[in-house]
């Protein structure tokens, strides 16, 4: 990258907000930073926390602090204040860099803070950037713990180094890559590095954009966008906004999944749009390889797999004795190869547990990385994944433990034991507790959110005397998973009322239909029915169908309620560029004006 910010300075490097920065500018930004981390005293083998939205200024921090020599520890704005706290206090941060939104969200932090817009502009350094050993650590990113702590993978520079030349080497060209990942997921080291080493331009999506898949398409057909990584449903949901819309896609050549599994619908679909000038990728890793190892590309519609190694990985179908087994027979999938990270930081037990030593080859010291996945090699020589072998779920593209959820929910007042399950369609969690005396699931829900991400907030709680058992006396799970699809009234019994108008019972009707419910209370929040963000793309298409009018996905994230929504509805609310008011109420007080100015013009033609 700085080989390019020295030879092509005013090549643009980045593009957020409207804003450009090229690769001189992103340069000298991130050198300045590089300064103000040495001059808080941090640097080469420490670590230094990072809380910013996505903009210009999140890629300039984390490049200011690998030109410092230390690593960086991304948090998600998105998470609690609480939970922040913990990443950063785990990973003993030596500073944290914070930006504009984000610079009051550390009340109790004790190690210095340093505002990225500080290093915008200034004097300019031409210090150069710290060197380090392909042993040093290059970023830490966490993920959830069984015990309920979160759990951060550190990966060293060789590792970065190594994953980041595999995918200039399958996706060769300077890309122009749509970054949707946050910072804190670890698929954004791919489009952060992969571009900006390879002399491509990043266009980095805000938080309001990430959200609203017709912003996304905006951004694809403006700046031209030639490669995108994100999960299947939010590629989904991108396809149904271009439809509507009318967005060109056509600049796209690449577009790959990860996070969840690729369904063959999917697959049909993105021919059927883009043709066959865009392929489309499904790619599998999880974090401790560094973002990825392996993938399938497909030029046409096929059957679903994870394909075969990224370059540099060696990928193991082992059975119980660490044998591999036969080709159609499953097993669990071992990586290895230059990509298998350092280990958990601060916990070698779970490390020595999860990173083993690689018998499979003669490089001396090769570890490999039990994933804790099955697959199986199929007849084509390619990987069919089919699931997890313990605990860990996926919701959304969030990798879970449902004993870290258990374990927070334990610790709810009133709550002596808790069990987390998914949903038949594994995208929701459903939690259920024992109580002594019953209290109500909404505190404990409350409990849990101000401490957890919201993928692994439970949607619904079921207060329980007591657990179904097996025959030997476990915890009966499949029964749980029952209960987990019906809804435990009480939690809208009092919030639930009829609706009030018209609008009302239009919005209720859409909800109805989304959420597959027969009653919907209108005082109660969306997420707390069931909802998550992918469900508000379809929430805003039904509210259309229902009522006539389209609301952005940012007012439905910010007006959660039936009641809420209707009111919007109603009254109108400004479009997302401000300029244009949405909205039955609004319409009519427009036209209203309109006829006004009007009349009011033909009366001074006529004086």
């Amino acid at each position: 990258m700085a080989r390019i910010a020295s030879s092509d300075p005013l090549r643009v490097a980045v593009r957020s907000r409207g804003i450009e920065l090229s690769y001189g500018g992103l340069d000298a930004w991130a050198r300045r930073i590089a300064a103000s981390v040495r001059a808080a005293g941090a640097g080469r083998g420490e670590r230094i926390g990072v809380l910013v939205e996505p903009s210009n200024a999140m890629i300039a921090a984390v490049l200011g602090i690998l030109y410092a020599g230390a690593a960086y520890v991304p948090a998600d704005p998105a998470h609690p204040d609480q939970r922040i706290a913990d990443v950063f206090a785990d990973a003993g941060v030596s500073a944290v860099i914070v930006a504009d939104g984000t610079s009051g969200r550390l009340p109790t932090l004790t190690c210095p803070v340093i505002r990225a817009e500080d290093a915008r502009e200034g004097e300019e350094t031409t210090a150069a950037a710290v060197a380090v050993t392909p042993n040093d650590a290059a970023y830490i990113i966490y993920t959830s713990g069984s015990t309920g702590e979160p759990k951060g993978v550190l990966v060293e520079h060789s590792q970065l180094s190594a994953s980041t030349w595999a995918r200039r080497a399958v996706y060769p060209g300077a890309p122009v890559f749509l970054l949707v990942s946050p910072l804190a997921f670890d698929s954004s080291v791919a489009g952060v590095w992969g571009t900006l080493t390879a002399g491509g331009c990043l266009v980095v999506a805000t938080s309001d954009e990430i959200r609203d898949p017709e912003r996304l398409a905006r951004l694809v057909e403006r700046w031209q966008v030639t490669r995108l990584l994100c999960v299947p449903l939010l590629y989904s949901a991108l396809l149904d906004a271009a439809t509507r819309q009318g967005r060109r896609l056509d600049a796209l050549d690449t577009v790959i999944v990860a996070g969840e599994s690729l369904a063959e619908a999917l697959v049909e679909r993105h021919f059927a749009l883009l043709g066959r000038t865009a392929a489309l990728v499904n790619e599998y890793g999880p974090t401790e390889a560094t973002v990825w190892a392996s993938f399938r590309r497909y030029e046409a519609p096929g059957p679903i797999s994870i394909g075969g190694p990224a370059p540099g990985v060696r990928l193991y179908v082992l059975n119980e004795e660490l044998e591999p087994v036969p080709r159609g027979v499953s097993g669990e999938l071992f990586i290895g190869g230059a990509g298998v990270a350092r280990g958990y930081f601060g916990r070698p037990e779970v490390t020595a547990q999860a990173f083993i030593g690689d018998p499979f080859t003669d490089v001396e010291g090769a570890k490999m990385y039990r994933t804790g996945d099955l697959a199986l090699w199929n007849d084509d020589g390619e990987l069919e994944f089919l699931g997890r072998r313990d605990q860990q779920v996926k919701i959304r593209g969030h990798r879970i433990e449902l004993g870290a959820v258990e374990a927070h929910l334990r610790t709810a007042p009133g709550v002596s034991d808790a069990v987390v399950v998914t949903n038949a369609e594994r995208t929701q969690l459903v939690g259920f507790v024992l109580s002594p005396s019953y209290i109500s699931p909404e505190p404990i829900r409350e409990h849990v959110a101000r401490r957890l991400p919201q993928a692994m907030v439970p949607n619904w709680i079921h207060v329980l005397d007591r657990f179904p058992v097996t025959v030997n006396g476990k915890i009966d799970r499949k029964h749980l998973s029952a209960l987990a699809e019906t809804y435990p009234d009480s939690q809208t019994e009092d919030a639930a009322a009829a609706p009030t108008d018209d609008t009302t019972g239009r919005v209720s009707a859409a909800w109805a239909e989304v959420l597959k419910r027969k009653n919907v209370p209108i005082e109660v929040n969306f997420f707390d029915l069931g909802g998550h963000s992918v469900k508000l793309f379809e929430l805003q298409n039904a509210l259309e169908r229902h009522t006539g009018v389209r609301l952005s996905v940012v007012s439905l994230f910010s007006h959660t309620t039936v009641a809420a929504q209707a009111t919007l509805i109603r009254d109108g609310v400004p479009s997302d560029d401000g300029s244009a008011v949405v909205g039955r109420a609004a319409s009519a007080r427009r036209a209203r004006a309109l006829r006004a100015r009007r009349q009011r013009s033909e009366g001074g033609e006529r004086r």
